[in-house]
């Protein structure tokens, strides 16, 4: 996964966290992330996120997307209560909004992943997952063989975003992928109150960057 992909992924969990309107905990996480890429596979051949997901004891669940939330979580981007965007979460999704506008995958992907939040908002963790088992999905280790989500055996891999036949897109130049990659690579000292110095200066590259 190049750096490019990774910060989109951060991009859609913190816009995720942004259009869910509830606190989040981590199985309507995996939920409705897999909803949102399964359509947009399904219905636009479009790579949402670029997260894989494999048949687990609920459902679909994907390690990556895990360890992506505990990140954004760990480095102060989601309140780890709500799992919505703290003040720099919401910092960077101010700062990528133009580049967001100007991909049309970009807008399609967060078009879908909204339509999901407000179609499932106010649905419990554990009647989503019965309506997760109850879907009909491609499953990418057979070959796309369109299977209910209940029956495919544990451990198969359901979805492979780098190895199925996606369209793949990558919404930040290379410049912009510097200055996100400043933003992310803060440790929570980095980000405390008694530090204020250094999330200044990430902030000040980012709005160079805006400038250019």
């Amino acid at each position: 996964m190049t750096l490019a992909q990774q910060y989109w992924d951060y991009v859609f969990l913190l816009n995720l966290g942004s259009y869910s309107g509830e606190p989040l905990d981590n199985l309507k996480i995996q939920k409705l992330t897999f909803i949102s890429e399964d359509t947009a596979r399904q219905r636009e051949k479009l790579k949402a996120a670029n997260f894989s997901f494999f048949r687990y004891n609920q459902g679909p669940y994907s390690k990556e997307l895990a360890d992506a939330v505990r990140e954004l979580e760990s480095l102060g981007f989601v309140d780890p209560e709500t799992r919505k965007p703290t003040e720099r979460g919401r910092y960077i999704l101010d700062y990528v909004r133009e580049f967001v506008k100007e991909s049309q995958p970009a807008q399609h992907a967060l078009r879908i992943l909204g339509e999901t939040c407000k179609k499932y908002k106010r649905v419990k963790s554990s009647k989503l997952v019965n309506i997760v088992y109850g879907m009909k999905v491609p499953v990418a280790q057979f070959n796309g063989k369109i299977m209910r989500v209940r029956d495919i055996p544990k451990h198969v891999d359901i979805i492979c975003p780098g190895s199925e036949n996606l369209f793949d897109f990558s919404v930040f130049p290379q410049e912009i992928v510097e200055d996100l990659q400043t933003e992310f690579s803060l440790t929570p000292e980095d980000i405390s109150p008694d530090n204020p110095h250094n999330i200044s200066a990430a902030q000040a590259a980012l709005d160079a960057a805006i400038a250019r």
